[in-house]
């Protein structure tokens, strides 16, 4: 069983916007637990991240889920979301230095998740570049990027995965996706990389699994600029209640082993 509680953080840019955020803790066990930051997507916050947020908890972790829209007063989607993800990076190493500062967490054992836009920034963390801009020597210990538009890296600036961290790196795919419109856009995006940056990279399709599969509730188009990689349209969204059992259990796989007690 997990404590839940109510917290902000300063993001780590030059004017640091207070980010909102529910914070999980289990209780009992370790005195230090290992934890997992979980980024929402384009549409805000959703029951999403609080599935994966309870089987984590389940599993000894510690969750801390920001929503990064409210403070830059944004409604979600397509035309409600940051004008680049970048811009938001700054949120996600300001959640790690919160969460390496609180006194139940390991700092040495924190890893990064996010679904879509969130996904998208999730991978863009694994850059040293990027760490170094705002958070030298202090990268996560794990990143999980789930249907993050795998299109776009290499092939837009701004989305260049290189010089990776050494850490493990897990892509999850909808093998449905109309952003990526490949089944096999996670195997791509990883043959894509150079060898010492793909050394620590695995990647899953989810069969039979549309963009948001995971998310409570959701059946709908969505237009959006970056679907059908980049030439625009239409977006399934749909729920599918066993995948996302089976993506919450690869979620717990994933970082149970990546953050196991050094």
């Amino acid at each position: 069983m997990s404590s839940l509680h109510y917290v902000n953080f300063p993001s780590l840019h030059e004017r640091p916007l207070t980010i909102a955020a529910r914070l999980r803790v289990p209780e009992g066990g370790a005195a230090r637990h290992p934890a997992v930051v979980i980024l929402h997507g384009s549409a805000g916050p959703s029951g999403r991240e609080g599935g994966y947020a309870r089987v984590l908890g389940e599993a000894g972790f510690a969750t801390l889920e920001p929503d990064q829209w409210a403070p830059r007063k944004l409604a979600g989607g397509a035309q409600g979301r940051p004008r680049t993800v970048e811009e938001t990076l700054g949120d996600v190493f300001g959640a790690k230095k919160f969460l390496s500062e609180h006194p139940q967490i390991d700092s040495t054992r924190i890893g990064l998740m996010g679904f879509s836009f969130g996904g998208i920034a999730t991978l863009l963390a694994t850059t040293r570049e990027n760490g170094e801009i705002f958070a030298p020597h202090t990268a996560f210990a794990a990143y999980m990027a789930c249907y993050p538009v795998c299109w776009l890296y290499g092939s837009q600036r701004g989305f260049e995965l290189k010089n990776l961290v050494t850490a493990p790196i897990f892509i999850l795919t909808a093998a449905l996706d109309e952003y990526d419109n490949d089944p096999r856009a996670g195997e791509i995006l990883i043959e894509s990389l150079d060898k010492a940056d793909r050394a620590s990279i695995t990647t899953r399709a989810m069969a039979d699994c549309h963009h948001g599969f995971d998310m409570p509730g959701v059946d709908i188009l969505a237009e959006d600029p970056f679907a059908n990689r980049g030439e625009g349209g239409k977006v399934t969204m749909r729920y599918n209640p066993h995948a996302t059992t089976e993506a919450h259990r690869l979620a717990v796989e994933f970082f149970s082993a990546a953050l196991r007690s050094h």
